[in-house]
């Protein structure tokens, strides 16, 4: 809290429980990549703070009477990094990827009958048999998530690491300036859609293996914040 009361123009600086050394949040469960991956990409659904599902990318969403065919739309106006706009093509490209990894993925592959976009922003899931947890499995926060990439990064076999790293979420991941092993820096996404989100304007992600020193950078003022250190 007090490295927040500086103010958004000053860089959070962070150091990880981990190395990010790769942060495709299909391909690794690792908290250091969902943690960083959440900055990057953004999911349909999030979890409030009674773990119940609300809306995020999606505006609308229904289900056929019988619980076999759910419908979804995407919020207009939604961008990713590039400039380009968020599709329903992108997000059921992300989905059976993320599916093919996931346990609550893999259980909606088992009873499905179709998952197609409908036109640029709605998209439809049809299933064998109903599955009531559908908006939860979206939304969850455990690794993986269903976050939503572009189609071109979305195809990458979900057994393989993808090479690039833009999404529609509150932070760009600023490649230049990355080190494996050593750092990573994030910055403010300024097109994302809900403003509120995030109060820095870039977050600097130190990599620092030994817990004594990463206390000591803490105690000295090199960074903001750890994640954790190891129990004694």
């Amino acid at each position: 809290m007090p490295a927040l009361a500086q103010g958004p123009s000053k860089p959070l600086r962070f150091v990880p429980q981990a190395n990010l050394a790769n942060f495709d949040p299909i391909w690794g469960t690792q908290y250091v990549v969902r943690n960083a991956a959440a900055l990057v990409w953004d999911t349909l659904y999030g979890i409030d703070s009674k773990f119940q599902p609300q809306r995020q990318m999606v505006e609308t969403e229904e289900v056929s009477s019988d619980g076999l065919t759910w419908t979804f739309k995407l919020r207009s106006g939604l961008k990713f990094h590039d400039g380009t706009p968020v599709t329903s093509k992108d997000v059921v490209a992300s989905l059976v990827r993320w599916s093919a990894r996931d346990p609550m993925g893999l259980m909606l592959r088992a009873i499905q009958v179709e998952l197609a976009p409908v036109d640029e922003l709605t998209w439809k899931w049809s299933l064998k048999q109903p599955f009531p947890k559908m908006l939860l499995a979206l939304a969850k926060n455990n690794a993986p998530c269903s976050f939503v990439m572009p189609e071109r990064i979305a195809k990458t076999d979900p057994f393989t690491q993808i090479t690039e790293y833009i999404g529609s979420g509150p932070m760009k991941f600023m490649r230049s300036d990355w080190v494996p092993g050593a750092k990573a820096v994030f910055e403010k996404f300024a097109d994302y859609w809900d403003d509120s989100r995030g109060h820095a304007n870039s977050l600097d992600v130190t990599i620092i293996n030994d817990d004594t020193a990463r206390i000591a950078a803490v105690q000295s003022g090199q960074v903001d914040m750890i994640n954790r250190v190891a129990p004694k």
